[in-house]
């Protein structure tokens, strides 16, 4: 009886310390392997010496029922057991030492979840002291959509006896707050197999899953960028060779991905195309650079332009992102056309303004034309006028010098001058020729103004006299200015200020000032016509007399200023937006070109470098003030 009680404590001996090799090698993850050896001499010193002294003493028994052995053999038992216990004592020790330091939670629990062990490191990561968690359920420190995992796992060791599980999961934290948690653990048996619990190790493992979720996030994004993209992607060795192609379902590839995987381009596209397409994919190799090029392939029933992106990824192999600008290029071939549609409409337009500047050019020669006949045809009509009498003086006078020099007869000769007034003829002579004089100098001065106007011998910018010039126009349109059956004389008010030549060209300003005086005269006389009662009215009172003021003056920074007034029917404030537009008049079908005042603009302000501003007032009047460096 004695050596089978001895023989199942020794069973009941190596059962205990099988268990424990069992939960010392389900820690090995986490312990040093001199543990791990430690443990092993432990197992040997209990599980090999103790049987092997055991059995001797069995043996001996069976020989002689001894008291000797018996007593022998207690004390053998006694010894092997003191030294295991000590052996245990130590190492769990060492193995608690090791436990508390660890940065890990290592715990205990029955099979029905209560704690049996936690480690102290519990309170450092999650705030738990030890103490509250003994004796407790693990469930509530599970998240709730956590938890069925977790049970489902044990469930499944607990049925299938299994060596170990690892699970993750969000563990609760003391201040309330969840903490994502990885749980190796491995299952705890009794001396008949079963499992009785479970221990094991937790680690934190928040940071891991945050990256986790921002990973996460960004591939996200990334996948929904990548299929928003309308762009087909393309990775090719330095041959040529399709490697990779993305999106797989892309409707801009020229053939299916399985079809292209593994083939080069010369096997796909044209030759053109592809002996283009593999030096670009040389080019990009061998420079480092991206480069651009664009292509197209014939996809369905359409031809479909690509720009292509094509960059060296490694030594040997590039990336090509390639994207449809069909819409691109069909708006460029429609801009081509419509640039060619535009060069030749401003071509036409080009020869339609040619033509109107001609036409403004040849109305200002007929104002020209018209003012210089009628200024000239009042000497000339004077002169032919008084040409009559001077040839009947002339023919009395031969008369009487022939008389006188064939008979030379006083009585008769003092007959034949009162026959012809001799002493009138005496008097009207000097005064015919006198008057003829001056018609010829007002033909001389006329035709001085009118070179002075016309500038024709001056093609360069040259010092002018202003005031010489405006006196010049005034003098082409002093016919415009006289009074008529229908319209009142228009005063002419000049207020000159001191001006120093002025750099331009002569001919044009001539021009300018023909065009806005004309204006002001088309205005004054509109303004008389519509408004004939009260312009009377007012002239009785010596109101409204049609009147243009011409100023001029110095400015400080070095400019000339030119203002012509008028007070005639004047402009709306839409009419003097419009009013330097090319092709733009107000005036009656015939009467204007629309390009006189776009002309003048043109040459004071590229011209000249100047400026030139139009300042209305319906019913007041219109000025328009002319400003033009000194020099040039």
């Amino acid at each position: 009886m004695c050596t089978e009680k001895i023989n199942e404590e020794i069973s009941l001996l190596r059962q205990q310390n099988a268990q424990l090799l069992q939960q010392l090698e389900t820690m090995q993850d986490l312990y040093s392997t001199t543990l791990l050896a430690e443990q092993h001499q432990i197992w040997e010193l209990v599980s090999d010496k103790v049987p092997q002294d055991l059995q001797l003493i069995e043996l001996q028994s069976k020989l002689a029922n001894n008291s000797a052995f018996v007593e022998s053999a207690n004390k053998i038992r006694r010894q092997h057991h003191q030294a295991a216990a000590t052996a245990l004592a130590e190492s769990e020790a060492k193995y608690r030492q090791l436990v508390e330091n660890i940065s890990d939670l290592i715990f205990s629990m029955s099979v029905e979840g209560l704690f049996t062990y936690v480690s102290p490191q519990y309170k450092n990561v999650l705030g738990w002291e030890p103490s509250d968690l003994l004796g407790q359920t693990f469930a509530p420190l599970l998240h709730p959509d956590d938890f069925p995992l977790a049970q489902r796992k044990i469930q499944e060791m607990v049925e299938t006896k299994g060596q170990r599980i690892a699970i993750e999961f969000r563990h609760l934290k003391k201040d309330g707050d969840w903490c994502w948690m990885r749980s190796v653990a491995s299952p705890i048996f009794d001396s008949d197999g079963e499992i009785i619990g479970l221990h094991g190790a937790i680690s934190d493992i928040s940071s891991r899953k945050q990256a986790e979720e921002l990973i996460k996030a960004s591939q996200s994004e990334l996948l929904a960028l990548f299929n928003a993209m309308q762009d087909v992607i393309l990775v090719l060795d330095a041959e040529g060779r399709y490697l990779k192609i993305a999106p797989s379902g892309a409707p801009l590839l020229y053939q299916p991905p399985a079809e292209l995987l593994g083939r080069k381009i010369h096997e796909v596209l044209l030759s053109a195309c592809a002996d283009y397409f593999l030096n670009s994919i040389q080019q990009a190799l061998l420079t480092k650079k991206t480069v651009k090029v664009e292509y197209s392939l014939p996809i369905g029933d359409r031809e479909v332009w690509f720009e292509a992106n094509i960059a060296s990824m490694t030594e040997n192999t590039v990336v090509c992102v390639a994207r449809d600008i069909s819409e691109r290029k069909q708006m460029e071939d429609q801009l081509r056309q419509q640039t060619e549609n535009l060069a030749q409409t401003l071509q036409e337009l080009r020869q339609t303004q040619a033509q109107m500047i001609q036409a403004e050019k040849m109305s200002s020669l007929g104002q020209l034309v018209a003012g210089v006949a009628h200024e000239i045809n009042n000497p000339v009509n004077f002169i032919h006028g008084n040409l009559t009498y001077l040839e009947e003086y002339t023919q009395d006078l031969l008369r009487i010098i022939h008389h006188q020099q064939q008979s030379g007869n006083k009585l008769e000769f003092q007959a034949l001058c009162e026959e012809i007034d001799l002493e009138y003829i005496q008097k009207d002579v000097p005064r015919i020729l006198s008057s003829m004089k001056v018609g010829t100098q007002r033909i001389r001065q006329i035709v001085l103004s009118l070179r002075t106007f016309s500038r024709i011998d001056e093609a360069e910018f040259k010092a002018v006299d202003i005031h010489e010039s405006i006196d010049s126009t005034l003098m082409v349109l002093q016919h415009r200015f006289q009074e008529t059956t229908k319209l009142p004389a228009i005063q002419v008010i000049k207020d000159y200020g001191t001006l120093p030549l002025v750099e331009c060209y002569g001919g044009e300003l001539n021009q300018v000032f023909m065009n806005i005086l004309v204006n002001a005269i088309d205005a004054l006389e509109e303004w008389t016509i519509e408004n004939a009662q009260l312009r009377i009215d007012n002239l009785t009172s010596g109101l409204l007399t049609p009147t243009i003021a011409i100023r001029t003056s110095v400015l400080d920074s070095g400019w000339v200023k030119i203002a012509i007034a008028d007070n005639g029917i004047g402009m709306s404030e839409q009419i003097q937006k419009q009013v330097f537009n090319p092709f733009f008049t107000n005036k009656p079908v015939g009467k204007g070109t629309g390009m006189g005042m776009f002309i003048s603009y043109q040459i004071i302000t590229e011209t000249h470098g100047g400026k030139l501003e139009c300042h209305s007032t319906p019913a007041v009047g219109t000025e328009f003030v002319i400003t033009i460096p000194i020099q040039h």
